[in-house]
């Protein structure tokens, strides 16, 4: 356990995870050294990110205040600092509603999250649900997306939803809402699917059971994963909300259907349970600009239920768009393509069955990492499908293992590794410590991080509270950029240097702690708390 496989051609880097069963979250560098920990007080429900701002984001399981029994469960969000403070938190936990599995840091720093809201007997019944599958209890489980607005350290303004209820189709009863031939609205989710396999969760009433959000600023779209009909969906989010809850309207006139569904055309009564490509997958999201495959999309695809055998694959699919970002919907066929374009896992030396969690991530180097996470499994394959690296999570909950304990109890839902030059470990003390498990590691490995900070030694940086003003002494006259940051990651302040002595006016409305952010031309790197008053 802990690191097991280090090779040469292994991105030298830093690897995040935050195991499902424990309250902590962590950072190792490549040799399995401890770099920082976050003790956090309450399980994970269950993403945790590391962001490009240095903070991590993170859902936490809160006390449960409605009837939403399942593993996935969250009802919390927080921001936390590099030393385990807490910057912003919010509930979404009530006896109707609950965040649940993902939620996604946007570039304006606003965050995308999942909830489950109850839909009861009648309103069910009058959107087109079969009476005779409504479960006992008189309710389901019905998704919602939210965007929120982060206010001050404790509240959030909902800038933004969307509801899978507002776009159903039925062909149970033409009496009811939503009546339609299911296979000429591919764009509509049916309410009457059919339970399609024993690995679904809950699937008697939390019938979507998203696990994944992403979001392309680029395209102002919604990647989403709905793993109990087994598919990806990307949803319009240029829309208003109004807009959201219709057919129309947003940059790509449709409202908030569905532009684009893939892993299983039987899920819209476009082919059949032998067409189906994805298994209960997790961890969707689109390949970032600058890497390999940018602008595609990765799936982990767990495999369950598969024919045969169950296994788990990385896939890399790249749907057909037009000239405007929209995407081709065939007349009467699947939505394309008819294969991934890429895939790990399919061959008998490839095999790393995760049947719940997981992620996959394109890394800076041309690699892919795999957090098989219901093994608490993460390794590193390069571009030619070797292993170049591996760690077991030496975790029993929060209890560290000794070296040459079999664990159990270290399952993960997701797990990010990010080169040296990582935006958010800027000005950040990344000296590692021992290894979370005790006892020696057998391999040999040797990590020395190549970032220095040296360009910006001579910088001096002065506030001036009388006149709101900051002062920044670059001897060298080094070429950099200048960002002032608030503690939620939101870029206030950009401005360029280039002098001897540079002078930045300070809006007066600012006040409490805020974040200096410098970067020179030469790669230096800088970052500083100031308080403002």
């Amino acid at each position: 356990m802990g690191l097991t496989v280090v090779e040469d051609g292994s991105l030298e880097g830093y690897t995040f995870f935050s195991p499902f069963s424990g309250t902590k979250a962590y950072l190792i560098d490549q040799c399995g050294y401890l770099v920082n920990e976050w003790d956090r007080g309450t399980q994970p429900g269950l993403a945790a990110y590391f962001l490009d701002n240095g903070l991590m984001l993170r859902t936490y399981k809160a006390n449960l205040a409605g009837p939403f029994t399942s593993a996935s469960n969250a009802g919390g969000l927080e921001l936390v600092d590099w030393d385990n403070n807490t910057v912003w938190s919010y509930e979404i936990n009530t006896a109707t509603q609950l965040s649940h599995h993902d939620a996604v840091y946007m570039p304006n720093g606003n965050i995308l999250v999942l909830t489950w809201e109850l839909v009861f007997e009648a309103e069910l019944i009058e959107l087109g649900r079969n009476p005779n599958e409504i479960p006992q209890v008189g309710y389901m489980w019905s998704e919602r997306i939210l965007e929120l607005e982060p206010v001050g350290n404790n509240d959030a303004n909902i800038v933004w939803e969307w509801q899978i209820k507002d776009h159903y189709i039925q062909d149970f009863d033409v009496d009811k809402l939503n009546y339609g031939v299911v296979s000429e609205h591919p764009e509509l989710f049916n309410i009457n699917l059919p339970e399609l396999s024993s690995s679904n969760s809950n699937s008697s009433r939390d019938w979507n059971h998203f696990n994944a959000i992403d979001y392309n600023a680029a395209l102002d779209q919604i990647l989403i994963s709905v793993r109990n009909s087994d598919e990806i969906w990307i949803l319009d989010h240029s829309t208003t909300s109004a807009e959201a809850a219709t057919h129309s309207g947003g940059l790509y006139g449709k409202g908030g259907d569905i532009l684009y569904r893939w892993g299983n055309a039987s899920a819209y009564n476009r082919g059949t349970v032998s067409d189906q490509k994805l298994f209960g997958q997790h961890g969707t999201h689109w390949i970032q600009d600058g890497l390999t495959d940018a602008g595609k999309i990765l799936i982990f695809n767990n495999g369950n239920g598969r024919p045969g055998t169950d296994y788990s694959t990385g896939e890399i699919i790249s749907p057909p768009q037009d000239a405007n970002g929209g995407y081709i919907v065939p007349a009467a066929e699947p939505y394309g393509p008819d294969d991934s374009e890429w895939e790990y896992g399919d061959q008998p030396s490839e095999n790393f069955y995760s049947a719940f969690l997981s992620n996959a991530q394109r890394l800076s180097n041309g690699n892919t990492l795999f957090n098989a996470g219901s093994r608490g499994t993460i390794f590193e394959i390069d571009p030619n499908k070797d292993k170049v690296w591996e760690y077991i999570i030496p975790l029993f909950g929060d209890t560290p293992g000794t070296q040459g304990q079999n664990i159990n109890s270290n399952s993960n839902f997701r797990a990010y590794k990010y080169a040296p030059d990582f935006p958010g470990f800027a000005g950040l003390n990344l000296t590692p410590g021992e290894t979370i498990e005790s006892g020696e590691n057998p391999l040999d490995c040797t990590f020395i991080t190549s970032i220095e900070n040296e360009a910006l030694v001579e910088m001096e940086i002065h506030y001036l509270p009388s006149t709101d003003i900051i002062q920044i002494h670059n001897p060298q006259i080094k070429q950099a950029n200048f960002s002032l940051v608030d503690l939620m990651g939101r870029q206030l302040l950009n401005v360029s240097i280039n002098d001897l002595m540079h002078t930045v006016e300070v809006p007066t409305q600012l006040t409490g702690i805020y974040l200096i952010h410098i970067q020179t031309a030469d790669g230096g790197l800088y970052t500083e708390k100031i308080f403002l008053k």
